[in-house]
């Protein structure tokens, strides 16, 4: 068998999603306060830190992360005038909590210590380096196993690699990053339940392969 250099040869797609329970959790918040003057709102805020970092200290929390103290001019509007309402201080922190059946004493004691503002609460997993790796691994694989069967249904073979292109697999469904819930995946796999909460660890990407022909 030979390469047939007529041919443009064969592309194919392969993807694998990889679905790993979570083991940590990242907790962002905010204090937001409003003060008629500057002087006012920077005392509300400052005081409350103290009260939350009370709180990390009694409840052992130590992996956190905090922005400095900012300060916007606020307004109001009304019967279609802007009225100045005063000036609003915000610091906000970011939580990495390995222990997550600690979210809701952790959420409770932060808003109870003055936090009026929580963003978010996002599901992670440690191993993301490896999984990835995996998944990108399992990728590739699912691709050259489509291009078998695509040529042995056309009677020809798989030659060589000719271009390899990475794919994000987010983009694919309008995601941004390579973590997500977990989605339908191009790969063929055993269909079961998983955890709505498992972390979706996803590898994508387009390998163009040589046909070979007989001759």
């Amino acid at each position: 068998m030979q390469e047939n250099s007529k041919t443009q040869g064969i592309t194919t797609f392969g993807s694998c999603i990889i679905r790993a329970p979570a083991d940590a959790a990242s907790l962002t918040f905010s204090i937001l306060r409003l003060g008629k003057r500057p002087r006012d709102a920077f005392s509300s805020v400052r005081e409350t830190i103290k009260s939350l970092r009370k709180y990390f200290a009694r409840a052992t929390i130590d992996d956190v992360g905090s922005s400095r103290v900012t300060m916007t001019q606020e307004f109001q509007y009304s019967g279609g005038e802007r009225k100045f309402i005063g000036y609003e201080a915000k610091v906000g922190f970011h939580v990495v909590l390995k222990d997550l059946d600690r979210i809701e004493e952790v959420l409770i004691g932060i808003i109870d210590a003055g936090v009026n503002v929580v963003e978010s609460v996002v599901f992670q997993t440690r191993n993301l380096k490896e999984l990835r790796k995996t998944a990108r691994v399992r990728a590739v694989e699912s691709a050259r196993e489509k291009a078998e069967i695509y040529c042995k249904a056309a009677g020809v073979g798989v030659g060589r690699v000719l271009s390899i292109e990475d794919v994000n697999p987010d983009s694919l469904r309008g995601g941004e990053s390579h973590v997500k819930w977990a989605v339908d995946s191009d790969d063929a796999a055993e269909v079961r339940a998983f955890d709505p909460g498992a972390i979706s660890v996803n590898g994508a990407v387009k390998v163009s392969y040589a046909i070979v022909t007989q001759g």
